[in-house]
């Protein structure tokens, strides 16, 4: 690790001067305290640096640096960076970027560890499936950044973009026998078994290619996805939870339609088992926004086709709760105060996860606030499975 970082640096100096350069970070605390279950007091610390430079205008480097513990277990004790990101806890040093990017005309290609998105909607992203998430906690859903070579090619109205990742990651689940991953009482305690990764080699690369064409009201993009599904399937053996991995390709369409203060979203992937591990089903969501003085509005709604989500073990926690209802209402810039209202409505089982926050800026460039998150719904539906973890989260945050 210390010798790939030697060699950025190396590299990034030998192109200098810099044409273009920015820097910045944050430093954030926050607590959570719950009300139910077993009520106690959490607390975290998060530390943020990143580092754009363009020493030529075809080569740019990114860094984006993470630093973060906590008081309840969640972050690996003995490990300060898990290169890998295969570990049952988040190693507490992780990074969103360490990459070069060069540029040639109508094309650009990054190379190095880099967080890769492609989702077009809000909630429901059935086309964004090459970057696992961390669902430690699952109100704070974060992305992990693995290897990769990332592509791009754009000629006029046209995109083309292609990514690579070599070493498969599955997507993070809340700790064993913890508040988000309860297990029923036992007379002794359930635990994670070994897990048998899949191979770096040329027939187990991930790979995501996405085409589209871009208008003056609106843009649709085709895209196709071959790799691994992040949601490990989980099987019990007395007391061993094992876990496996399967191949999934997806293909999906996802676009949007400008009509003036007002955008139309769609987003929809068909999802298929090579190894027919389960039966195939398209996932899709579509979503109304509408922005005007500070203010903005999300509405929409996702659901599944020829398929179950909860019970064919999705590829994301956002597909086990649907068909649902969606809301998203913020208002506010960054100079001021910011409120925000983010719902979640099953739409059969009336489940429902509710957030209100706020936050106002004071001392320059610190930002002090809260929010509140309300669960609710019956014991076998999926957000009331975790109705006594309502809880309170007061945050400061300094940028620098």
């Amino acid at each position: 690790m210390r010798r790939l970082l030697l060699a950025f640096v190396v590299v990034a100096g030998i192109l200098t001067p810099a044409a273009a350069f920015d820097q910045g970070g944050s430093v954030v605390t926050w607590a959570d305290a719950y009300h139910a279950g077993e009520p106690t007091v959490q607390g975290w610390f998060r530390a943020t640096y990143t580092l754009d430079v363009q020493p030529r205008p075809w080569f740019f480097f990114k860094l984006a640096a993470i630093l973060e513990v906590d008081t309840n277990g969640d972050f690996e004790p003995d490990t300060l960076y898990d290169d890998t990101d295969r570990a049952l806890q988040c190693a507490p040093l992780r990074f969103r970027d360490l990459a070069l990017g060069f540029r040639a005309g109508e094309t650009t290609i990054v190379i190095g560890r880099q967080r890769l998105t492609f989702k077009r909607t809000t909630f429901v992203n059935a086309t964004d499936n090459l970057t696992p998430r961390d669902w430690t906690d699952p109100l704070d859903e974060a992305r992990l950044s693995p290897w990769a070579v990332d592509a791009a090619w754009e000629h006029g109205r046209w995109s083309v973009e292609g990514a690579v990742v070599p070493r498969y990651a599955p997507s993070r689940l809340p700790q064993l026998n913890g508040r988000w991953f309860e297990t029923q009482p036992m007379a002794v305690e359930l635990s994670w078994g070994g897990a048998d990764f899949p191979p770096v080699t040329w027939d187990t690369l991930q790979e995501a290619v996405f085409a589209g064409y871009r208008g003056s009201r609106g843009e649709v993009r085709a895209s196709y996805f071959h790799g691994f599904d992040d949601a490990t399937r989980i099987t019990a053996d007395f007391t061993t939870l094992d876990r496996s991995f399967v191949p999934l390709d997806v293909a999906g369409l996802d676009g949007e339609v400008l009509f003036g203060p007002v955008v139309l979203r769609g987003e929809g992937g068909y999802f298929h088992f090579p190894g027919g591990a389960d039966d195939g089903y398209g996932l899709y969501q579509l979503e109304l926004e509408w922005s005007r003085a500070g203010w903005r509005v999300i509405a929409g709604y996702g659901g599944a086709i020829g398929g179950d989500p909860s019970t064919a073990d999705p590829a994301s926690l956002d597909q086990a709760f649907l068909p649902s209802v969606f809301l998203a209402v913020e208002k506010g810039e960054a100079t001021e105060w910011q409120i925000g209202l983010d719902a979640t409505v099953g739409f059969h089982e009336q489940d429902s996860w509710i957030r209100v926050s706020g936050s106002y800026p004071f001392v320059g460039h610190a930002r002090v606030g809260g929010e509140v998150d309300l669960i609710s719904g019956d014991l076998g539906t999926f957000w009331g499975r975790w109705r006594d973890n309502d809880r309170l989260r007061l945050f400061i945050q300094y940028d620098f």
